[in-house]
Parts: structure tokens; C-alpha cells; sequence
């Protein structure tokens, strides 16, 4: 009996790191949703990544007045480290699913003072947009792409509201982090050199993550 209660317990166990580790690309995305509606928020707000934020912030050379979206921005680490940037003054809006993580954010925001020049907004990727075409010059989607069914059709969604000449920041994990990750470089240059593409390159991120940097 207790052999039994082992090998149960093991399996659930196999079930649930295989699920968080994929972030429930192959099953378990009920389980991921759960931890990242409910507890998500806490965690989130345990580290910014702001340096590395600041860094990336320089290596697109950006003017400062560019308008500016974050796909899957949970609690706005991204959005609010690039608001105080000194000589900012362009306007930037996050898009999350997750109503606690976007309510979270704009909490944030508000005591910060700079809810005037960002905008958080709850929002499901898989459902398209709700914006208008060519109206951003910069998107990021970091951490997010790789998790959904359909990532062509989100990423052909990207390049309807980007601006002609925009730039597309996407995440692309490396080492250990990519055993869960679907999304390859390769992947990466045959889908967006489909979409028109005319400049990738791939720009140090976090220990074991890159971004591509899509030019259009």
C-alpha cells in the first residue's frame, strides 16, 4: 500500500514540475494560470529587473517619445522602469490576461506619479489586439510567446499594430531554460523573415535568456 502511495505521490510530483517547468505548454496550463493569477502578483514583486531593463533600454537606442507595448507585462516591471527613464516622454502601455496582475501594476504606477505616460490595460494576446494598426513603434514580448499554441498568428498580430520601420523584442531562452522553451532562433528567422523582417539580431538578456531584436 505504501509502494502504491509512493508511486502516486512521484507521479502528481513528475506532473507538477513538468507543468511549471513548460509553463503548461504540453498540459497543467490550468495549474499555471492558477499560480499566476493568485499568487503571481507577490512574486513578481519580490525583484525588478530593472538594470537589465535599462540596458536593453540603451541597446535599442530609442529616441525617448517612442509609443511603446508590453505583451504579458504582469505586474509592469518593464513598462514602470522605462516611464522613469530621465528624458522620457513618450507613452507606454502593458497588456496582461491576469486582472490582479494588471491591477497590481497600475497601483504601482499610480504611486510612482507617472501614470502619465503609462497605460495598463487587461488583455488576452490569444484573442487579438485591441488596437489599432500601426501604432506602436516598439513591442516587447518577453517570456510569453513561447508558452502559446498559435505564436505565429500573435506574431502577425504584432506586425499589424506596429508602426512601418518598427522594432519587435522577443525572448529567447538558452542552456538549461530551453528544454522548455518551442521557440528556436530558427524559428524565430523563418517566421519573421515571412513577416518582412529586415535586420535580427540576438542582444544578452538574463543568465539564460536572450532577446531577438526584430527590425522591420
Amino acid at each position: 500500500m505504501l509502494g502504491i502511495t509512493l508511486v502516486i505521490f512521484s507521479l502528481i510530483l513528475l506532473y507538477l514540475l513538468i507543468a511549471i517547468f513548460t509553463d503548461g505548454r504540453y498540459f497543467g496550463k490550468w495549474l499555471i494560470h492558477w499560480i499566476y493569477d493568485s499568487i503571481g502578483p507577490s512574486i513578481f514583486k519580490i525583484r525588478s529587473d530593472a538594470t537589465r531593463w535599462q540596458r536593453l533600454f540603451k541597446e535599442l537606442k530609442l529616441r525617448g517619445d517612442e509609443r511603446i507595448l508590453d505583451v504579458g507585462t504582469a505586474i509592469g516591471d518593464l513598462p514602470l522602469t522605462i516611464a522613469t527613464f530621465q528624458g522620457f516622454h513618450g507613452k507606454i502601455t502593458g497588456i496582461d490576461w491576469s486582472k490582479p496582475m494588471i491591477t497590481t501594476a497600475r497601483k504601482r504606477a499610480a504611486e510612482k506619479g507617472i501614470s502619465e505616460y503609462i497605460h495598463f490595460e487587461v488583455a488576452d494576446v490569444r484573442d487579438g489586439l485591441p488596437f489599432e494598426n500601426d501604432n506602436f513603434d516598439v513591442i516587447f514580448c518577453l517570456g510569453l510567446l513561447e508558452t502559446l499554441s498559435q505564436a505565429r498568428k500573435v506574431l502577425a498580430e504584432f506586425k499589424r499594430v506596429l508602426k512601418p520601420e518598427g522594432t519587435l523584442v522577443l525572448s529567447l531562452y538558452r542552456g538549461w531554460a530551453s528544454l522548455g522553451a518551442s521557440l528556436s532562433y530558427d524559428w524565430y528567422k523563418l517566421n519573421l523573415s515571412e513577416l518582412g523582417v529586415k535586420n535580427l539580431r540576438i542582444v544578452p538578456c538574463r543568465q539564460n535568456q536572450d532577446v531577438v531584436i526584430a527590425q522591420f
